[in-house]
């Protein structure tokens, strides 16, 4: 039955957590830095989330029909307790509390690049744990994937799944969970292991290599240098391009591996408005630069490398960003809120939404100047609904939201607003580059254990995009439509 092959994925998200608590201990017998009074860090938990796994497995199989509703809280429920699970080597290693190592979790598994310990302190303690930490992006990254296709799509509007129904149809991909998992963790895991050979190739270690194309292709932003890069301009475009290819709809991957559609897919709408801005921010970015007197060639290269991080809310930063001007950090700062495109692994308010509110402006332009007319809101073959719109309205009443209360919360602990209004874009966003004090690892940790939970909730929120909570915990749930 479809129910119980989606509580199967959802069980076996938590098999790759496993996985990667086995892989972070080899690493450090690798590297000869395992000892007896380390080595409960990856064990103690791989035991644990070894017996959960075994005893959820088991109550899986008596289980014969789910609603709609409680597979969107498998779905939750998994995640959730991915990253508590993921916050027992933080707690074991010795190096954090339960508060910061759940924070710690939370940014890893929502992608955003903030972190409350910094990577040579990781360092310090064992390559293993700093590979984990960059690991839990990746899982994240895919995790998200599955759930952006089966899950988000399935809980918006009637004619907005409509529309992402036909470009999946044109592409001959329909949505099934037993080809789905399968396609999206070969791009996935292509994307990730031709970012590590260039990496590679470019000068870069194994080690740095592999947390740097990791770090890249999730999203997440945090490599094993931390979200400081630092290189020549050769690596610089390299990880612009697969930040480029991560913000970008995984529909358009997805239909490389079709027979037909590609070049219906390619060229559709969102897609080229995705492009297009992508051609556009790094020009702007250049430009406010090169205004407030910096050289060319930095201007160009930093404008481009940061614009593409805040629009793919990757989180990456350069050295030197906390000398720029107001004006070119704000327009990071709005980049970070667009994000990328739908089904990306970008966060943000998206491409397709900014998009429809646009049309939707325009729209009633037109009627204001011609009432009797009427307006069909399109996109490709499909068309979109009044309801379509009002719920990218909603979505951005509750992003804005989100951020408001984060930057008020903030504001009580933290007097500067600039540098709370970046940290709670940063936190709703999902992207990490904050600026200040919080751009720093020093300014993250000295957050008090009441401001990590809220910022902890405020990524899950931001990273399901908060229709799945508010679906889930909604005494209306089961008639609930986005």
């Amino acid at each position: 039955m479809e129910s119980d092959r989606i509580l199967t994925a959802a069980t076996r998200m938590t098999v790759v957590v496993l996985i990667l608590f086995m892989i972070s201990f080899a690493i450090d017998m690798i590297y000869g830095e395992m000892d007896w009074n380390d080595i409960h860090v990856f064990i103690i938990p791989l035991c644990f989330g070894s017996i959960i796994y075994i005893l959820f497995s088991f109550r899986e199989a008596k289980v014969r029909f789910f609603k709609r509703r409680t597979k969107y809280s498998i779905a939750f429920i998994s995640f959730i307790f991915m990253v508590l699970l993921g916050s027992l080597p933080f707690m074991l290693s010795g190096r954090m509390d339960p508060v910061s190592a759940i924070f710690e979790s939370v940014a890893g598994f929502t992608t955003t690049g903030l972190t409350s310990v910094g990577v040579q302190e990781l360092m310090d303690h064992s390559h293993g744990l700093l590979f984990f930490r960059v690991g839990i992006q990746w899982v994240g990254g895919l995790f998200y994937l599955v759930f952006a296709f089966l899950f988000l799509s399935d809980i918006s509007d009637v004619a907005k799944r409509s529309v992402d129904r036909k470009i999946f149809s044109r592409i001959g991909l329909v949505p099934k969970l037993s080809s789905l998992i399968q396609n999206l963790t070969i791009i996935y895991g292509l994307f990730t292991f031709l970012s590590f050979l260039f990496f590679n190739l470019s000068g870069r270690t194994a080690f740095d290599s592999i947390c740097l194309s990791m770090a890249t292709v999730s999203t997440g932003g945090i490599s094993s240098e931390g979200n400081l890069i630092t290189g020549g301009t050769s690596l610089f475009l390299l990880i612009v391009l697969f930040m480029f290819l991560a913000g970008m709809g995984y529909y358009v991957h997805m239909s490389i591996l079709s027979a037909r559609g590609r070049r219906k897919t390619i060229f559709d709408t969102e897609n080229i408005t995705y492009i297009t801005i992508c051609i556009a921010v790094p020009i702007v970015g250049a430009l406010i630069l090169i205004i407030n007197g910096y050289a060319l060639g930095d201007s160009v290269q930093n404008g481009l490398f940061t614009t593409f991080s805040a629009l793919t809310t990757t989180g990456f930063m350069v050295d030197g960003m906390s000398d720029w001007p107001d004006s070119m950090k704000i327009f990071l700062l709005l980049l970070m809120l667009i994000g990328g495109s739908t089904l990306s692994l970008s966060s943000g308010f998206k491409v397709q939404r900014f998009f429809l509110l646009v049309k939707g402006f325009l729209a009633e332009v037109k009627r204001s100047s011609h009432p009797n007319a009427v307006v069909i809101l399109r996109r490709g073959e499909g068309t979109y609904s009044d309801k379509a719109l009002e719920s990218a309205n909603m979505s951005f009443l509750y992003l804005f939201g989100l951020l408001a209360l984060s930057i008020c919360v903030l504001l009580l602990f933290h007097g500067d607003i600039f540098e709370a209004i970046s940290l709670g874009v940063t936190s709703v966003s999902n992207s990490g580059m904050a600026f200040g004090a919080f751009a720093t690892v020093e300014g993250i940790s000295s957050l008090n254990w009441f401001v990590k939970i809220l910022l902890s909730i405020i990524m899950l929120l931001g990273r399901f995009e908060i229709l799945l909570p508010l679906y889930i915990f909604s005494l209306r749930g089961r008639k609930f439509t986005g």
